[in-house]
């Protein structure tokens, strides 16, 4: 770069292209393999891809159905954000259905459940409890029912719960220190204030005194989740006391037990937190894209990439001869501010993506094509390098600006209104279009006037004889 005889705004576009160059290296740090730099979408690493149907919505009026449709894709997006399944996407298709893609998820039965459970959670008086799934129970009246635990053992439990679980603010998985269960996993619910003081009044309901129901079995609550008995804790004297000094005392005393594993407990645990889905789902539909396909399609889409830009690379030197250098640099640098910016968005990267990417490859050359014909010209004309480089900069201005702008446009429409693989095309193409106009107009036109490329213009100069 030559220092001669450079202005304060040369040397803020060149302090702007080494900012660039630099902090897009560092975001794209370690480089490969490419699913540890940019999230990659559904078609690209695999995963599963399901899609819910809402139940029981049909007599809802359409602004009940969308409301009820968007707090089915919140509680769904905090329990897939929380159990830390990275790029997931949820949305609505049509009036009654949402649309999950969960990309490199690996197990599509734990997806389904995390998904689908309703997380309906309730408390129920236990009337009395089975010993053996051979147990034959049957309710003595008709305000009660059986329900059954994970083992299929049956349960008599009064028909209207207790209490529910909108009455938790918090759910965490913790490991027991006792002597008998030490390692084993449970539960801990936190009650918020008016859940509290609801459990109170049912601690104070559990007297255990129903001249029907075997000693000691009064006092079991049955924790149900969807229908489930989880556990049956016994109320003790003691957790009853508490409640007798305030809800403050029992707020963070209840605790859902059971043989879990790891995955189990924290899949539960994340459906209590994040509520229960207002309405049952159903899976009406599930992909499995294997990682075979995926891998196949990423190997195809950078060979493709990889490929076009190394010919690319080539053609322009050999063509443009030293200014061809100059297209080849631009081109490096917007393939740089391309991939930093997915990771800076967390743009997700899809096969139609990559076409974007082709396509921006193209169109940072064509920047530079249009402003080196113009210099050429200008060159023609017996202007000096530095003046014909100028004036070709302001003359191919108004070409570019319209060329781009209207290209600019088109990707912001797809991104506004297309789907998943529509808009990953239009998220590439609309960086790449701001990417090849700033590589054009700052980065070509820095070295073309300061590094002495100019002075390699490959045209004849036609002077008067």
């Amino acid at each position: 770069m030559a220092h001669s005889n450079m202005t304060r705004n040369d040397w803020l576009r060149f302090g702007t292209v080494l900012l660039v160059i630099v902090g897009s290296l560092a975001l794209l740090y370690p480089f490969w393999p490419l699913k540890d730099v940019v999230p990659l979408g559904l078609d690209l690493q695999g995963g599963v891809r399901l899609v819910l149907q809402a139940q029981d919505i049909s007599d809802m009026t359409a602004a009940q159905k969308q409301d009820t449709l968007d707090r089915v894709i919140t509680i769904l997006t905090n329990r897939v954000d929380q159990y830390g399944m990275a790029n997931a996407e949820i949305k609505r298709m049509g009036t009654d259905r949402v649309l999950v893609n969960l990309p490199g998820t690996k197990d599509p039965t734990q997806a389904r459940t995390l998904i689908g459970q309703t997380a309906m959670l309730e408390f129920h008086k236990v009337i009395q409890a089975g010993t053996s799934p051979n147990s034959d129970l049957v309710p003595s009246s008709s305000s009660q029912e059986v329900l059954y635990d994970r083992n299929h053992v049956p349960y008599i439990v009064e028909t209207q719960p207790l209490l529910t679980g909108a009455a938790l603010s918090d759910a965490r998985v913790r490991t027991s220190q006792s002597m008998q269960n030490a390692g084993s996993l449970y539960i801990a619910l936190t009650f918020n204030e008016p859940g509290a003081k609801r459990f109170v009044e049912a601690l104070r309901k559990l007297k255990g005194d129903n001249p029907n129901t075997p000693q000691n079995e009064g006092d079991l609550l049955a924790v149900v989740l969807d229908n489930v008995i989880y556990s049956a804790p016994r109320i003790t004297q003691s957790i009853k006391d508490a409640a007798d000094k305030g809800w403050r005392n029992v707020q963070s005393t209840t605790t859902i037990s059971g043989k879990f594993t790891k995955e189990e407990a924290t899949r539960i645990a994340i459906v209590l937190r994040a509520g229960a889905l207002p309405v049952a789902v159903k899976v009406v539909e599930e992909n499995t894209v294997g990682p075979t396909l995926g891998s196949d399609s990423i190997h195809r889409g950078m060979m493709t990439i990889v490929i076009g830009f190394i010919l690319i690379m080539l053609y322009m030197p050999l063509y443009y001869r030293m200014l061809g250098i100059v297209a080849d640099a631009a081109l490096l640098l917007n393939m740089l501010i391309l991939f930093a910016s997915l990771v800076i968005f967390h743009a997700t990267l899809t096969l139609p993506g990559i076409a974007g990417i082709i396509l921006t490859i193209g169109m940072t050359v064509d920047a530079n094509v249009i402003i080196f014909e113009r210099i050429k010209e200008e060159r023609r004309t017996g202007k000096s390098p530095l003046a014909a480089v100028r004036t070709g900069f302001e003359k191919s201005m108004s070409t570019l600006l319209d060329a781009n702008i209207t290209t600019l446009l088109t990707a912001l429409i797809l991104l506004l209104v297309g789907t998943g693989p529509v808009k990953g095309f239009a998220i590439t193409l609309g960086i790449g279009v701001v990417g090849s106009l700033y590589c054009a107009l700052v980065a070509s036109r820095l070295l073309l006037e300061k590094a002495g490329f100019a002075e390699h213009i490959p045209v004849r100069v036609v002077t008067e004889q």
